[in-house]
């Protein structure tokens, strides 16, 4: 079902993942999005290192790992790879920690170009500065390694800019290599290789912010959901006090008053204030401990209904008309509950309700790995609520969240005619 009705970290929600970025998650940001977060970061870092090896060897058309390249123009590539992963991980985590990127027309993110600072540029500059250095020295290799290299620095640069801007620096790297000494078939399979990369490198960002904005936007709906239940529980808690407390202001007011003029009727007002004092304390403890009436089968609809919009996969195996009245009323205070918690302390993929004549079980996927905390206050509520015919009982399994609540003994069974 859900963690203990307690803050956070629960076993619904479990530890935050460390930001590989460096940057701070946002409160806001469940743990769906920080795993593809961390897929998206590290699959542009990857592309980044591989490029400048990988164009060379294209460009030498035999593997790089044969050493035929030399220890020089070797040494620069590698170098390459590493300056251009950090700039890329630097550029990522800008972007990470950067506003959210303004919706365009069709409600997509726009990424626009990405401010990182002056390392982004500095760091892959460096072996470029290198490699053009050892082209002016005839050499084997010379002006593909610094081919290479300057496609590294392109797609590093690239990365921050809109695509369309990638695309014409991936032209004019193809067209510089072109005029450094490539054929048309080099020059054109360096314009292919880094255009698909930068394609793939915006494509991926661009993909991460649709991701967050998506996500973000799941969780201010359960955020939202839980806001409308508490305000729901205000205005019965409001329907059952509100009438009673204006009345017995008004009757003090009034024994205040004939007190004063000695008139004897003072004593039957105060007990009249009395006795609604004590009815509308009664009412609001019958709400606060849930013995009010619920309807099992209402309060079934409105729990799937909030979990399908937050897009969990509900759902229900039996009826509400399978727990007798009794049973039901009871049952429909724990699923409200557990909808709740759910919402608050989970990001749960699936949520399952078993309603028996006994019993009511929910389950979530979303506890995590963490140890079963203490109850929280709702769910020791519960327990008050369901004693001394039922029970609670809360059990973690491989990160599936179980809450089970039993409504009295089960029906003895009938003895056995002996004949």
């Amino acid at each position: 079902m859900t963690g203990p009705a307690t803050t956070p970290p629960s076993p619904a929600s479990g530890p935050e993942p460390a930001d590989v970025t460096g940057a701070a998650p946002a409160p806001s940001v469940a743990r769906p999005w920080a795993v593809f977060r961390h897929y998206t970061v590290w699959s542009l870092v990857v592309l980044a290192a591989l490029l400048p090896p990988m164009c060379a060897s294209l460009l030498q058309d035999e593997p790089l790992l044969r050493g035929t390249l030399g220890a020089l123009p070797t040494t620069l590539l590698l170098l390459q790879s590493v300056c251009s992963a950090v700039a890329t991980l630097l550029i990522v985590r800008a972007w990470d920690a950067a506003d959210p990127a303004p919706m365009g027309e069709d409600d997509l993110p726009r990424l626009g170009v990405i401010r990182a600072g002056r390392m982004v540029l500095v760091l892959p500059l460096l072996p470029l500065l290198a490699a053009a250095a050892l082209a002016a020295i005839p050499g084997p290799g010379h002006l593909h390694t610094l081919v290479a290299v300057l496609a590294g620095f392109v797609l590093v640069q690239a990365i921050r800019l809109p695509w369309t801007w990638g695309l014409a620096a991936a032209a004019a790297t193809a067209l510089a290599g072109n005029l450094l000494g490539l054929d048309r078939a080099e020059a054109s399979m360096v314009f292919a290789l880094l255009a698909g990369l930068v394609v793939a490198g915006r494509s991926s960002l661009w993909l991460a912010a649709l991701v967050r904005e998506l996500e973000q936007a799941r969780v201010a709906q359960a955020e939202l959901a839980v806001a409308e239940e508490r305000l729901r529980f205000a205005r019965d808690l409001h329907d059952v006090t509100g009438r009673d407390l204006s009345v017995i202001a008004v009757k003090a007011e009034l024994a205040s008053q004939l007190i004063e003029r000695g008139d004897p009727r003072a004593a039957q007002h105060g007990r009249e204030v009395a006795q609604i004092a004590r009815s509308s304390l009664s009412q609001m403890r019958a709400l606060v401990r849930g013995y009010r009436e619920a309807d099992l089968a209402a309060e079934l609809r409105g729990t799937l209904s909030l979990l399908r919009s937050a897009g969990i996969d509900a759902e229900v195996r039996g009826e509400a008309a399978d727990l007798p009245p009794a049973a039901a009323r009871s049952a429909a205070w724990v699923l409200r509950e557990a909808g709740t918690n759910i919402l608050r302390h989970a990001q749960p993929r699936w949520v399952r309700i078993d309603l028996g004549p006994t019993s009511l079980t929910i389950e979530n996927d979303g506890a995590g790995d963490a140890p079963l905390p203490d109850r929280g206050i709702g769910l020791r509520g519960l327990a008050e609520r369901l004693a001394p015919d039922g029970t609670l009982e809360t059990a973690l399994d491989r990160g599936v969240y179980r809450l089970t609540a039993r409504f009295g003994a089960p029906p003895a069974a009938e003895p056995e005619d002996p004949a």
